[in-house]
């Protein structure tokens, strides 16, 4: 599980553990920890791409360690040409050989490259397919989340106002029965 995967459920606790209006459907949730969660999740995303460079530069080891052991198996087949070559009575025969161990050796050398190569590249387009799921599914739940938020903010607010109105129309109604009850006790 990844750092982010962590996150988005520490996300889904902060939803989950909301407080709940009373008599109404609403939930009260801690925006500045939601904000941090958010926060968190774009600072983890780098370090998912560093652990997708270093599958990149695990192929490139690979590479270069095939490298290595096709220039080692080269190196070997000439040492071993040279020392047939040495021998008089059979040279024309060694220097057969010498050439065909050589040719053996370079396609040998050279299907190990391809290997590692293909092996590396699945690696890497794996990685990269892995990484590029995990930003999209991030990127879509903290856009979800901030437009429940969003939507959340608006009903509170309209809430408020409606409760805001209701409470001065009372306010206005109470001071006007109070005016007029003290414009009949002025006129008794």
């Amino acid at each position: 599980m990844t750092n982010t995967d962590i996150l988005l459920e520490d996300l889904e606790d902060v939803l989950d553990d909301a407080t709940s209006m009373p008599m109404t459907k609403k939930s009260l949730v801690d925006v500045d920890k939601i904000k941090r969660i958010i926060e968190d999740i774009r600072l983890n995303t780098p370090q998912e791409t560093k652990q997708a460079k270093a599958i990149v530069d695990s192929k490139n080891n690979i590479i270069e360690a095939a490298k290595k052991e096709a220039a080692d198996t080269i190196k070997q087949a000439q040492e071993q040409a040279r020392e047939l070559v040495a021998r008089d009575e059979i040279t024309k025969t060694a220097q057969a050989e010498a050439a065909q161990i050589i040719a053996e050796a370079k396609e040998t050398a050279q299907n190990g490259l391809t290997e590692a190569k293909n092996q590396a590249s699945e690696i890497l387009a794996n990685a990269t397919t892995q990484a590029n799921e995990m930003v999209t599914s991030a990127q879509q739940k903290s856009r979800e989340i901030l437009t429940a938020v969003n939507s959340y903010a608006d009903e509170t607010l309209l809430e408020i106002d409606s409760s805001l109105y209701k409470a001065l129309t009372d306010v206005r109604r109470i001071r006007k029965g109070i005016s007029e009850s003290q414009n009949k006790h002025s006129g008794n």
